[in-house]
């Protein structure tokens, strides 16, 4: 068989030596522009094409091989091991113009390797993974570190047993994991401070199981387009997504029953309000299954319903937030004390008519007492006067001169007591009613 000439041949299970790719390789001025081309071959001894360089394509195509395949420090016109069985592939520092196929790869690295390390890896164009299943029962099963691509990352329909390391990559289009089913001890997708030029789509039957950690952590990336969770899932005993500091240049899709545990969302930002969950859903999970209160996720929703014109829900959201500020937040015994009153009377702030509520309510308990003594003598309408001018000073009748307490007699004190309080009342809730309506106890921290 003559693999010079850059047809695809087709070994049919008949072995090839790897010493002989290699060769073929090393000599590439042999070679046909189309590079080597082999399929269904049997790979015997190691491949090892560290630091080769040969600007022909490499395409073996359903191969198995008994040894991991090395390719250190490689540069290549492209890679296509689609269909490969082999223990794992080893290519840290390679650099590739166009493209990396590892279609339907069936990698195990065992106890010893990572199923796929690409780490500090570059490719001019996309990395597919489609369908592959990567396996190892110590290491990762795709260990990218510091990855650089010029278009997408498909893993898509990836089958893991652990980690995918994606920390620091560097990915010119989107990362698409849709119908990935990730599981690891660890996270099963650990992508810290990545930057992707596209979308990341976490979606349609995506799943990342961790028994020990967190699920999903892409904390601190950088995300040009969409970030989308749409029809997945995450499970971790540690936490099930975690987005801390995460920023997102379009939408947010998150839907409420995504994460199976808590998730860390402090720091993370988005363009417009976030989508696949209503908004009862988004504060339910800001008040129970964030680790614990953070002003910024509260902020951005806010921002977000302020942009959009919706201000009913702006004051339910920052209505919440205090409500969680009180229940989780590091407040001293006065200004929790003062957030209860303030929260109780005007909805800390947000809802002024609140108070306006309880001083009538006020003034209706004074003209109730005054009604109620006997002590008062005057007629109905005259005591109602009465009580309303002691309970609001502000509100003056001629009911004071013409009304007669009978202050030597029990009931006749309890009134002049009773009004006493009830005035102070009314005073404070009427300078709720004013702060509230003018801001001055509204609070954000």
């Amino acid at each position: 068989m003559d693999l010079t000439k850059g047809e695809l041949v087709d070994f049919e299970g008949a072995a090839i030596s790897a010493s002989s790719i290699r060769d073929l390789l090393v000599d590439a001025d042999e070679l046909d522009p189309r590079g080597l081309r082999v399929r269904n071959a049997r790979i015997e001894g190691q491949l090892d094409l560290c630091d080769v360089v040969a600007k022909r394509p490499l395409v073996l195509l359903d191969c198995t091989a008994d040894a991991p395949i090395l390719l250190d420090r490689a540069q290549l016109s492209a890679l296509d091991l689609s269909g490969l069985t082999a223990p794992a592939v080893i290519a840290p520092w390679m650099r590739i113009e166009h493209y990396v196929y590892l279609v339907r790869a069936r990698l195990d690295g065992g106890t010893e390797h990572h199923a796929l390390d690409l780490a500090e890896t570059t490719v001019g164009g996309h990395v597919n993974l489609r369908g592959a299943q990567l396996l190892s029962q110590s290491r990762n099963a795709l260990h990218a570190a510091k990855l650089r691509t010029g278009s997408d990352l498909y893993l898509r329909g990836v089958k893991t047993s652990a980690t995918v390391v994606l920390d620091g990559a560097r990915i010119g289009g989107n990362l698409n994991c849709k119908g990935a089913d990730l599981t690891a001890l660890h996270s099963a997708l650990h992508g810290m401070n990545m930057q992707v030029e596209g979308s990341v789509l976490l979606e349609k039957e995506f799943r990342a199981t961790s028994k020990q950690y967190m699920a999903v952590r892409i904390r601190g990336s950088r995300i040009g387009g969409q970030l989308v969770l749409r029809g997945g899932a995450a499970k971790g005993p540690t936490a099930a997504l975690d987005v801390k500091h995460v920023k997102v240049g379009q939408e947010l899709f998150l839907p409420a029953d995504f994460a199976d545990g808590r998730v860390e969302l402090d720091g993370l930002t988005y363009a417009g309000s976030p989508r696949d969950s209503t908004l009862d859903e988004w504060l339910d999970l800001l008040a129970n299954k964030t680790p614990q209160y953070a002003t910024q996720p509260y902020a951005q929703l806010a921002a977000a319903h302020q942009a959009a014109g919706h201000e009913r829900d702006v004051r339910r959201i920052r209505v919440a937030q205090q409500r969680d500020l009180l229940r989780r937040g590091r407040l001293t015994r006065w200004s929790r004390a003062w957030h209860r009153v303030t929260g109780a009377t005007v909805g800390y702030g947000y809802r002024p008519a609140t108070a306006l509520l309880w001083l009538l309510g006020t003034l209706a308990v004074s003209a109730a007492v005054v009604l109620g003594s006997g002590a008062v003598r005057c007629s109905t309408v005259e005591q109602i006067g009465y009580a309303l001018n002691a309970a609001a000073p502000l509100v003056k009748t001629d009911a004071v001169q013409r009304c007669q307490v009978a202050t030597t007699t029990t009931s006749g004190q309890f009134v002049v007591v009773a009004t006493w309080i009830l005035q102070l009342l009314a005073w404070a809730f009427a300078t709720l009613f004013v702060a509230g309506f003018t801001g001055l106890v509204r609070k954000n921290p």
